[in-house]
């Protein structure tokens, strides 16, 4: 990717009403390496004050806030800086960001206000000025032949690994096993990590998942870590059930091809409960069960013919209805639901992309601002480590985006009922 300087500002201080016109202000300078990089990848801004005497207290530093781009303070991310200015050298302080855009698009980052305490060069008497750091906008893309990708994730390894508690081969009636499956990357925050296993909709076999748990760690700047989660299945019908593979697929950072990690499925084998001995009859009518043999034999060649026919059919009308109903508005909206109520914000929004793309084309944009500001202020519970909420804030926030969720969907449901009576009105003319 091409790397290049954007801009390297001075911004002159603005001076409280204190401050005198003649006197000497601090500088802020900042400057971005570049503005724009794959998503989950950073973009770094340097934000450098300059002081002609020294710093009495620690400057006030702006935390940047924009939605859908994650900011990181990498570890040492301040420290001491110096410059020549005007033929004199002046000391300070230096922090580096890093600005993570978690989708591809254009984020505007907003001014960051800047306090600063110095010692006056005069009477060296400690003097506070407020400065505003300049808006700028950063770009998240997609690689090119990475666009199929959705959602996207770029690392430079993911594995994926699922695992058993319990005995699947051997559950009665009643029984419970855990599914663990467990995403590590590196490169790539875990939060970067989409939703991989889908919700239970076997017949007969109960799910209870858990809330994802994020493991993340820096090196240097480089992010790792893993996704975990958990899911315990209760057998309530005897029978064989099989739960489907799960793979993800991934762009490789260091190869530029897109790969994709699998885990297989898993056989579960239920048991009901052991029934009563029956006591054989004294004779067997042997003609009976002849003939008994040879017809299920015949039905058996006839069912087998006709499968072979009209199976292909079957089958495909089946996974179409099946693809249709997955893709489908209201499932989607109930899936987005659960996701808010069990507080998963890395599966909300991925559900809000793709029920927004079902729900999309029965409204404007602007109708969707509300549901928009109210998933920002979500993901900022989970992402913003360095901001403390009460549970009354937590629960506030969470509620909040599921009533804007439930009005849309009113809004678009009225919306596919005047449709309907409009087409209804066109085919019955007066």
């Amino acid at each position: 990717m091409k790397r290049f300087l954007v801009f390297l500002c001075v911004f002159p201080v603005l001076s409280l009403s204190a401050w005198g016109q003649d006197a000497v202000a601090p500088e802020i300078r900042t400057s971005l390496e570049k503005n724009s990089a794959i998503p989950g990848q950073p973009v770094i801004y340097r934000v450098s004050i300059l002081v002609p005497t020294w710093l009495p207290a620690p400057p006030e530093f702006p935390s940047f806030e924009a939605p859908n781009v994650m900011v990181r303070l990498p570890s040492r991310a301040s420290g001491p800086t110096s410059e020549t200015v005007n033929g004199e050298t002046w000391s300070g302080v230096s922090r580096t960001y890093r600005f993570y855009p978690m989708a591809a698009g254009t984020f505007q980052i907003p001014a960051g206000t800047i306090k600063v305490t110095y010692a006056d060069p005069e009477t060296r008497e400690p003097v506070s000025v407020v400065a505003a750091s300049g808006g700028f906008e950063i770009i998240g893309q997609v690689p090119p032949g990475a666009e199929t990708l959705d959602p996207f994730l770029g690392a430079n390894s993911v594995t994926l690994e699922r695992s058993v508690d319990g005995t699947p081969d051997q559950m009665r009636e009643g029984d419970a096993l855990t599914i663990t499956t467990v995403v590590t990357v590196s490169g790539v925050s875990p939060m970067f990590v989409p939703p991989v296993q889908e919700e239970n909709t076997i017949v007969g076999l109960a799910s209870y998942p858990k809330e994802p748990v994020l493991q993340e760690k820096e090196d240097r700047g480089i992010l790792s870590g893993s996704r975990t989660t958990e899911t315990a299945l209760v057998a309530e019908t005897a029978g064989n059930y099989t739960i489907p593979e799960i793979s993800l697929s991934w762009y490789n950072l260091d190869s530029g091809k897109i790969e994709t990690v699998t885990a297989p499925a898993i056989p579960i084998a239920v048991s009901g409960a052991a029934s009563a001995p029956v006591d054989a009859p004294a004779t067997t009518e042997w003609r009976s069960l002849i003939g008994l043999i040879a017809f299920l034999g015949v039905l058996s060649l006839c069912l087998f013919f006709i499968w072979r026919r009209f199976s292909p059919r079957v089958l495909g009308a089946a996974n179409r209805a099946r693809n249709n109903y997955l893709a489908s508005e209201p499932y989607l909206f109930r899936r987005l639901v659960s996701s808010i109520k069990r507080k998963d914000i890395q599966s909300v929004m991925h559900l809000s992309t793709s029920w927004k793309r079902a729900a999309g084309n029965l409204m404007t944009g602007a109708e969707w601002n509300n549901y928009e500001k109210a998933l920002y202020l979500c993901s900022a519970l989970s992402f913003d480590g360095e901001r403390t909420y009460t549970q009354d804030d937590l629960q506030k926030r969470w509620s909040s985006l599921l009533t804007e969720a439930r009005t849309i969907r009113k809004i678009a449901l009225k919306i596919r009922k005047a449709r309907k009576t409009q087409d209804l009105g066109d085919l019955n003319p007066i």
